[in-house]
């Protein structure tokens, strides 16, 4: 039996290891690609999750005195919250106002990210671009983002899930 310690034969060769090392050592030596959605947007990040509970009938509220909604104590600040049926991205737009939209990109379904410096949600996969209604601004997506119906009480953000 032939030895795999050469170039004759089948299996890992010291060129193949050789060729490998070439391209990785080239592959470092450039600029990383950013995705599609940070094109032009440098504040777009992941938004934490939040704490939601249902409060009477289809609605669910999350306390901003609760440490997991904090960044809803200020205008700007954003959670996510799971619902047994979407991924909801709330929004503080002012001291008496909130907005919610579904988190899930209509193009393929990744979670998009916010970018509030820009007042916009993006997509991290494939770049697609919403405004704070969810209207598309930038494609592959073709559908708007589903919009709740938000409300400020005191210390409450309230979405209605009906």
């Amino acid at each position: 039996m032939k030895s795999n310690n050469n170039n004759d034969g089948p299996g890992c060769t010291r060129r193949t290891i050789l060729q490998g090392l070439g391209v990785l050592a080239l592959g470092s030596s450039l600029p990383l690609a950013t995705s599609g959605c940070d094109a032009g947007v440098t504040d777009a990040r992941d938004v934490p999750m939040g704490k939601a509970t249902m409060c009477g009938g289809n609605q669910l509220c999350l306390d901003v005195g609760d440490p997991a909604n904090a960044p809803l104590g200020g205008s700007g600040g954003a959670v996510l919250v799971n619902t047994p049926t979407d991924r909801i991205l709330v929004i503080r737009t002012s001291s008496n106002s909130a907005i919610a939209l579904s988190a899930v990109c209509t193009h393929q379904g990744c979670t998009i990210r916010f970018a509030p410096d820009a007042q916009l949600l993006v997509c991290p996969c494939h770049g697609s671009q919403y405004s704070e209604s969810g209207q598309v601004i930038q494609g592959p997506a073709s559908r708007a983002l589903r919009n709740y119906s938000a409300s400020v009480s005191g210390s409450q953000v309230m979405i209605s899930l009906g």
